[in-house]
């Protein structure tokens, strides 16, 4: 729930210009001229190259819309911000038989970096070995953890053509099922994963839908990486593990 009236406001409002937007161009999307550039447009948003049959026709329409509307009251509910303590968030493991917290895979001073994901976007998939390959590369002066939180393009919502067939999750079971789906198809070595709870509780905390990066440190949030798949960065942290490395090394070197 939104709790005080400024935060209200700005909830409506921007909701109120993405309708405006998506009324324009709906509308644009009628002129030849004008579809080369809304493609451009969602290209450079998604940061990868995705073939336009599979997404052109859930473009501008009710399931984006409300997708997005959720995406803006998750990003204005989230507690988790830089320099602030990390929720500790409840997680469920994969096969369901067991509950931790968040902040129990972050081991002392070790930074742990959080990749909140889910395997029916299309740009996790597409760079998801850029972030594996950043877990191994660092596993040495770092944690990493996955967290399947719910789907970004669910059978059900703002669905994409030839893509992961996965409907919202209803049950813990079956976002299990969904994570374990992600599980067959890449190894996470590495890194540990673990699933959101149906309460949405570590969704809700980092506004981590469809995509976003965390590093936390000492039970704090140095990093807080920008909502994917636009502000989805993960050379960003490579270059903030990097740092730690060489401070760890020159540490050694002083020693």
């Amino acid at each position: 729930m939104l709790h005080n009236v400024p935060t209200l406001l700005v909830y409506y409002a921007s909701s109120a210009v993405l309708l405006v937007a998506f009324l324009t161009l709906r509308l644009l999307q009628f002129f030849p001229r004008s579809q080369w550039l809304i493609f451009e447009m969602m290209n450079k948003i998604a940061t990868i190259q995705m073939p336009r049959e599979n997404y052109r026709h859930s473009l501008f329409t009710w399931p984006m819309f409300t997708s997005m509307r959720s995406s803006i009251l998750r990003e204005l509910q989230k507690s988790a911000s830089r320099g602030k303590p990390a929720p500790d968030s409840q997680l469920v493991s994969v096969d369901g038989k067991s509950r931790c917290r968040l902040l129990d895979f972050s081991r002392r001073n070790r930074p742990l970096v959080v990749n909140f994901c889910s395997w029916t976007c299309p740009v996790f998939r597409t760079r998801v070995d850029e972030f594996l390959s950043i877990a191994r590369e660092f596993s040495d002066v770092a944690d990493f953890l996955a967290v399947y939180i719910e789907e970004a393009h669910p059978s059900d919502g703002w669905a994409f053509k030839n893509n992961v067939t996965t409907s919202r999750h209803q049950t813990l079971e079956q976002r299990c099922n969904a994570a374990r789906l992600m599980l067959d198809s890449v190894e996470f070595h590495n890194c540990a994963v673990m699933v959101d709870n149906m309460d949405d509780e570590a969704n809700k905390a980092y506004a981590g839908r469809p995509i976003r990066l965390y590093i936390i440190k000492n039970q704090e949030i140095e990093y807080a990486g920008g909502t994917g798949p636009t502000f989805y960065n993960p050379s960003d942290v490579k270059q903030w593990l990097q740092s730690v490395r060489t401070s760890v090394k020159n540490t050694r070197h002083r020693a």
